[in-house]
């Protein structure tokens, strides 16, 4: 086989230039840290790194997402612990207007209280979370969720909670919607709702109103009606919606004289008054509607306002606060049932949280391991390469001057 001079010289300078682009690959390597830095250094190495990065980075994502829905809870969380303290005042508020001592005169400047109280209600309900998005607007973040039309606070967001993904394959509520937490509210007792008649004259005021069998469905609406017998006795008779009187479990009429603070019960229900009724007062007894927080304050407010000191007006104004009073317990009851939940999803977020923080730890611990470099090894491969690529230009430096002619 012939080699000419200058193929021998052609080689040597091509043995040159790849210990050259070999030291430079190392040398890249080193002065970034990572061993992959195209895919065709590693293909397989190369896509496995490229799945572990998206899943580190959809990790943190969830991170952050996360984070965003505490905050959220968190204020939520704030403002139904107002929102509970401003109901609080305002039922300390109620029971003062109830005292005997006070005339229509204070009950009107008590009035005047709770209206700036209701506002700080409504005020808290618009809460946003300082970007621009209310708390309890359901899924219409950026529409004022509670506005006064008329004579009432309306509702104008929806009755869906926003959902966060906040792992692989959880999802957690990061609101409540405000129907659920300021309008849809059980009064009475939850089952049943005593209301006094506008048009009576007596002093009967409601004292009780309870279940004592709840085995029992209620069937009503129902009516208590007073009438004097013959001998000016006062009596009572429940009647159903059609007129018709109630019948007890014996078969007989729930009826009979009345005495002030007996209960007078039917269809596994309770009912007391106290006082003494005219001839043809009554109350009605129907199903426990469901009600605003506003609108328990708001009446509460209109009878205050209203009602005078006579016999008749007090004792449909102690009625009207006993309600009021139930209505506001219940509006308790249910912020602080929101508020657990509000808890509870704080509390399941903290624990993933945890897991994602885990997770991320040992993605970014495989990332490592596949595309890191490994100093010590590719020093010692600098070292070599470097060490090549001299003796490749030194046995260059004595191929050149290899010719025919230099011994001619």
């Amino acid at each position: 086989m012939r080699v000419s001079t200058s193929e021998l010289q052609q080689s040597s300078i091509n043995t040159v230039l790849d210990q050259q682009s070999n030291l430079l690959q190392i040398q890249n390597q080193l002065g970034t840290g990572r061993r992959i830095l195209s895919p065709s250094d590693d293909p397989s190495g190369a896509t496995q790194a490229l799945n572990l990065d998206k899943a580190v980075k959809t990790s943190e994502q969830y991170q952050r997402n996360n984070e965003q829905a505490e905050l959220r809870l968190r204020l939520e969380d704030t403002v139904l612990g107002e929102t509970s303290n401003v109901v609080n005042r305002i039922r300390e508020l109620t029971v003062q207007g109830a005292n005997a001592s006070q005339n229509q005169e204070s009950r009107q400047a008590i009035a005047a209280e709770m209206r700036e109280r209701v506002d700080e209600l409504q005020d808290l309900a618009n809460t946003d979370d300082g970007r621009g998005e209310y708390l309890f607007s359901g899924y219409k973040t950026d529409v004022e969720p509670f506005v006064r039309e008329g004579e009432g606070v309306q509702y104008r967001g929806d009755q869906g909670q926003r959902d966060t993904q906040v792992g692989p394959s959880r999802r957690i509520d990061s609101s409540h919607s405000g129907y659920e937490t300021f309008m849809d509210i059980p009064t009475g007792n939850g089952d049943f709702q005593v209301s006094v008649n506008e048009d009576n004259e007596g002093r009967a005021r409601l004292a009780n109103e309870e279940v004592i069998d709840d085995s029992v469905d209620f069937n009503g609406p129902y009516e208590i009606l007073f009438e004097e017998d013959a001998d000016g006795d006062m009596q009572f008779e429940v009647v159903d919606g059609d007129g018709d009187p109630v019948l007890d479990e014996n078969g007989d009429p729930v009826a009979g004289p009345y005495q002030d603070g007996a209960p007078i019960e039917f269809d596994g229900r309770s009912v007391t008054f106290e006082g003494e009724p005219e001839d043809g007062d009554s109350f009605s007894v129907d199903s426990a509607p469901r009600q605003s927080l506003f609108q328990t304050v708001d009446n509460l407010i209109e009878a205050f306002d209203s009602r005078a000191d006579d016999g008749a007006d007090r004792a449909k104004l102690e009625t009207e606060i006993y309600e009021a009073l139930e209505n506001m317990d219940a509006a308790l009851g249910s912020l602080n049932l929101t508020r657990a939940e509000t808890g509870a999803r704080l509390n399941a977020l903290e624990s993933e949280l945890r897991a994602n923080e885990a997770a991320r730890l040992d993605l970014e611990t495989e990332l490592s391991r596949v595309e890191d470099l490994n100093y010590a090894e590719a020093i010692s491969r600098f070292q070599q390469q470097q060490a090549g690529l001299q003796a490749a230009q030194q046995s260059y430096a004595q191929i050149q001057n290899l010719s025919l002619f230099n011994y001619i």
